[in-house]
């Protein structure tokens, strides 16, 4: 379990930082022994608050900047992605996204009609009148029928470039690439490598990352053998799912690879 720290402890004190894994956490408080002071946590906890009173929602059209923008760019995608399939109602959006993320992961009304009426005002897609018998039957408790929507071109021209962009390295890109994974099929061969390399360069910076950690822990003298143990256990949890990955991003380089050199 990942568990988000707001502060490196220090021999000068507390300095605020990056969110850190627990058991970096763990390092730092061995080799210097120091309590964190729930006083202080608080404090700059309600400061961190305070800052992120201003962020603008995940639909806003200037959430290009911002810690949602990635977040936002990938729902954009997924809904575009599913509608170059044919139209589809809001709800049923919601639907096969919470099927393709999982059964943890929970999309809110309030955010899949927020960015779907954003989209429409960008003119990415456009929502149809539909007057039918099964549009009434659908019709919500305000007993408003609901709309499907459709991608326009604007949208599909959209679309493309959002599978190119190699996008933001977060704590959603694994989500972006699977949402990407489920729209292989309007890729051509070129691209869908493209898409499989950006995805093992993100895996290969994780890796790199715990390699530089685990070089650490092993060199360090103040870390207590059992505490040790513990850390490279942790490390080793995780390098397993990244390396089982890597293997399965590779098995497919390698078959598209081989099918684009059986072409030319």
């Amino acid at each position: 379990m990942l568990i988000i720290l707001s502060y490196l402890i220090r021999r000068g004190g507390y300095v605020s930082i990056e969110p850190l894994d627990r058991y970096i956490f763990l390092i730092y408080y061995i080799i210097y022994q120091k309590n964190i002071d729930e006083e202080s946590l608080s404090v700059n906890h309600e400061a961190n608050e305070a800052q992120t009173d201003g962020e603008e929602p995940l639909s806003s059209p200037k959430s290009g900047k911002g810690s949602s923008a990635p977040k936002r760019l990938m729902y954009e995608l997924f809904v575009l992605g599913e509608l170059m399939d044919g139209p589809y109602h809001g709800y049923e959006l919601r639907e096969i996204l919470s099927r393709l993320l999982g059964p943890f992961r929970q999309i809110s009304w309030g955010m899949i009609y927020p960015l779907i009426h954003q989209l429409e005002h960008d003119g990415f897609v456009t929502s149809l009148d539909e007057q039918t018998e099964d549009s009434h039957e659908q019709a919500g408790a305000s007993g408003k029928a609901r709309k499907p929507y459709a991608i326009t071109a604007a949208g599909r021209q959209r679309f493309a470039e959002l599978m190119q962009q190699p996008g933001d390295y977060s704590a959603d890109y694994r989500e972006l690439f699977l949402i990407k994974l489920n729209n292989f099929d309007a890729l051509s061969a070129a691209q869908q490598l493209t898409v499989l390399w950006q995805y093992r360069d993100f895996l290969q910076i994780e890796d790199l990352y715990l390699s530089g950690d685990q070089q650490r822990v092993l060199a360090h003298p103040r870390i207590p053998e059992q505490h040790r143990a513990h850390i490279l256990r942790i490390m080793s949890f995780r390098w397993s799912s990244i390396h089982g990955e890597m293997r399965w991003i590779d098995e497919h380089i390698q078959r598209l690879e081989e099918k684009t050199e059986g072409t030319l």
